[in-house]
């Protein structure tokens, strides 16, 4: 597999410690260097677009480097004749208007976290600093983002404990004037058969009431688009803080120690690797996760639950999606 992205962790450093966030923090930021090399990397692509992601930890909080990559990028790709598009994940608290205007202008796609309600999205993604407001410093940034016109989509994730209000806070989300989503599940907890049962039955219940709006595509699911599952053996390379090339799948279980070593080093992105001569896909990802995490049988039990339930998930999603649009 061979995907024209890369995703550039441009920090370690976050304002939340998300329950369900195996990110490991520490003060931790990519350098202009580092960065240029990583775009570098990218563009030798053989294909006429790329893509480039930033996330982190929260990207916003290393703004500078994100304007260094994205603007050496577009440079680079007008050289190259590729198109050159960007997409950031975002817990939107550092979105005020001056950022606002510079995505809006290199027209990024936003992913913003917002898990629901207050009192959920504050449970599930309590704050390193006691005096901050998960909540409303992440709603305030969303509804910026939405007022600016920005290409956003909005992210609900559920944990096994809180499946059961995924139906209400999507309305939730809904009023705040969300009209593009994706529904996710935390990768890295044990869903149980009824914990999955009840994800099941909280999105039926979010069709079921919207199901005109998302035939006509006023509302939209991005699950709904083919969305790749299972989540945990996701397919893509990410530049560390330092350079380091790693598999997207190598940090779902970063705060665990691992019991083995990664079985695929890919170097760094400063000794100018080729990006072609690099296979990358699912299998090498749920060998890596073996290869690291094997031995612990707590561990070992997660990746095979969470393996098991992604493919459900995209299973129940390509139906659903059927039964809204037909064959497309």
């Amino acid at each position: 597999m061979r995907k024209s992205n890369i995703q550039l962790f441009v920090t370690r450093r976050c304002q939340l410690r998300c329950t369900y966030c195996p990110v490991e923090k520490r003060e931790a930021d990519m350098s202009p260097a580092t960065a240029r090399c990583a775009v570098d990397f990218l563009l030798q692509r053989r294909s006429p677009e790329a893509r480039v992601d930033f996330g982190g930890g929260e990207p916003l909080l290393n703004f500078p480097v994100v304007r260094e990559a994205a603007e050496y990028a577009e440079a680079r790709a007008r050289k190259l004749g590729k198109r050159l598009s960007f997409y950031m994940v975002t817990n939107a608290i550092e979105l005020d208007a001056g950022k606002l205007a510079w995505l809006s202008k290199r027209r990024f796609s936003l992913e913003l976290s917002l898990d629901g309600s207050r009192r959920d999205h504050n449970l599930q993604k309590p704050a390193a600093d006691p005096g901050l407001d998960p909540y409303a410093a992440t709603r305030g940034g969303v509804e910026r983002a939405l007022a600016a016109g920005l290409d956003c989509v909005v992210v609900a994730v559920a944990d096994p404990s809180r499946a059961g209000n995924l139906a209400r806070n999507f309305e939730h989300l809904l009023g705040l004037g969300a009209r593009r989503f994706d529904l996710s599940y935390s990768v890295g907890s044990l869903w149980r058969p009824e914990d999955e049962a009840v994800f099941f039955s909280q999105v039926r219940s979010i069709v079921r009431r919207h199901r005109a709006e998302l035939r006509r595509g006023v509302i939209g699911l991005g699950n709904l688009g083919g969305r790749v599952e299972p989540t945990v053996l996701n397919a893509e390379l990410m530049v560390d803080t330092d350079g380091s090339l790693h598999l997207m799948s190598e940090w779902l279980f970063e705060t665990t120690r691992p019991t083995g070593a990664r079985p695929f080093p890919l170097g760094r992105v400063q000794d100018r690797p080729d990006i072609n001569a690099i296979d990358w896909g699912r299998f090498h990802c749920y060998y890596t996760l073996v290869r690291m995490h094997g031995q612990d049988e707590r561990v070992r039990r997660v990746i095979l639950n969470n393996i098991d339930f992604g493919t459900k998930v995209g299973a129940f999603f390509a139906g659903l999606d059927r039964e809204l649009h037909g064959s497309r």
